[in-house]
C-alpha cells in the first residue's frame, strides 16, 4: 500500500531535484528527460513512495530492451531516489545492480548527402514558416559543424562572429570554444536572422533559434519534433535510425573521409576535430570514429596510394644509382 500522495507530487519533486543538481554544476541533458519520465509514470500511476519494484517496472517498459538504455533508465531513477530517501526515508534506492549493464557501441547512422537533403526538403515544409526555417537552420548548422544539439540551442545571436568568420559555442560543463564557420553557413544563418525578425519583430531575449512563440528552443522537445520530421521525410524505417546526434557523427566521419581523399596528415589533423567537436579526451573523438563502411573504404584508398607513392619513390631512387 502507498501513503496518500504529497500535494506536490513527484513530478514537481523531480524539478526541485533537477534545480538542485544544476546548481551543483551537472548538465543532466539526457538524465533530465528520464528523470521526468519517471515522476511522471509514478504519478500517474499514483505511486508517492518510490520502491526497487516500481523502478524495475519502470526500466523494464523501454522499448527497444536494450540493455544499455535500460541501464541509463535505472540509473537515472536511481539518483532521484536517492534525493527522495534524503527527503523521506521511506523511499527506496535501488541496487545499482538491479538490471544488467553492458556497453554496446550502438552502430552509428551515417547520413548520406541525399538523406540530408530530403531531410532538409521535408523541414522546408513544415507550417508556420518560422517553424520550417527554424529546423532547417538547426539542420544545416549541425550538420555543418558537429556541434551539439545542447549548444545549437544555447546559442546567440551574439555568439556569431562574421567579421571573423567564427562561432562561439557553449558546451558541455560550461566549457566554451571557437568554431570557424564556412561563408555559406554564415550567409544561411544571416538568412534565418532577416526572416526571424521580420516574423517575430519582438522575439524575447537574443536565442539565435527560436520556436514559434519567439522562445529559446528547448532541447528535448526539438530532439522529439526531429524524430516526427524523420518521420516524415520517410527516413524513419532506416537502421539505424537518424538522429541529431547522427548528423554531428556524420561531420566527424566525413570530415576524416575528406583528409583521407586529399591524403592528407590525419594523425597530425585530428587534434583539430577533436577541437571543434568540444572533446577533451582523444578517446572521445576516436568513438566517433569507429569503423564505418564508408570511413573503411577511404582509409583503404588512402593507404593504395601511399604504397604506390612509395614503390614508385624506391624505383626512381633504385634507377638513379644504377646510372653511371
Amino acid at each position: 500500500m502507498t501513503s496518500p500522495a504529497p500535494a506536490a507530487g513527484l513530478r514537481a519533486l523531480a524539478e526541485d531535484y533537477l534545480a538542485l543538481r544544476r546548481r551543483l554544476g551537472f548538465e543532466l541533458d539526457k538524465p533530465a528527460f528520464l528523470i521526468r519520465r519517471f515522476a511522471e509514470y509514478c504519478d500517474d500511476a499514483g505511486i508517492d513512495l518510490v520502491t526497487t519494484q516500481a523502478v524495475l517496472d519502470w526500466v523494464l517498459l523501454a522499448q527497444p530492451v536494450a540493455p544499455t538504455y535500460r541501464w541509463l533508465r535505472l540509473n537515472a531513477a536511481r539518483g532521484f531516489a536517492g534525493y527522495l530517501h534524503v527527503l523521506d526515508p521511506s523511499h527506496q534506492v535501488p541496487p545499482s545492480d538491479l538490471v544488467p549493464y553492458r556497453h554496446d557501441r550502438p552502430t552509428p547512422c551515417i547520413m548520406t548527402g541525399e538523406q540530408l537533403e530530403i531531410l532538409m526538403d521535408a523541414a522546408g515544409r513544415l507550417r508556420p514558416a518560422l517553424h520550417a526555417a527554424t529546423f532547417q537552420t538547426l539542420i544545416g548548422l549541425v550538420a555543418a559543424t558537429g556541434m551539439r544539439t545542447c549548444e545549437a540551442v544555447r546559442a546567440d545571436d551574439d555568439d556569431i562572429d562574421p567579421a571573423e568568420g567564427a562561432m562561439t559555442l557553449h558546451g558541455k560543463n560550461h566549457k566554451d570554444r571557437r568554431i570557424p564557420l564556412h561563408p555559406t553557413t554564415l550567409e544561411a544563418l544571416a538568412g534565418y536572422q532577416r526572416l526571424r525578425d521580420q516574423l517575430v519583430p519582438h522575439r524575447a531575449g537574443q536565442s539565435l533559434l527560436i520556436n514559434t512563440r519567439g522562445r529559446r528552443l528547448n532541447a528535448d522537445l526539438t530532439r522529439t519534433h526531429f524524430a516526427h520530421l524523420v518521420n516524415t521525410a520517410g527516413l524513419g524505417t532506416l537502421t539505424p535510425r537518424p538522429t541529431l546526434r547522427a548528423l554531428r557523427h556524420t561531420f566527424a566521419v566525413t570530415t576524416l573521409i575528406g583528409w583521407l581523399n586529399d591524403d592528407a596528415d590525419t594523425q597530425a589533423s585530428l587534434p583539430l576535430l577533436s577541437a571543434q567537436l568540444g572533446h577533451t579526451k582523444p578517446r572521445h573523438t576516436f568513438w566517433y570514429l569507429q569503423a564505418v563502411p564508408e570511413l573503411l573504404q577511404a582509409a583503404s584508398d588512402h593507404l593504395l596510394r601511399a604504397t604506390a607513392r612509395s614503390v614508385d619513390g624506391e624505383g626512381a631512387s633504385g634507377q638513379t644509382q644504377e646510372e653511371p
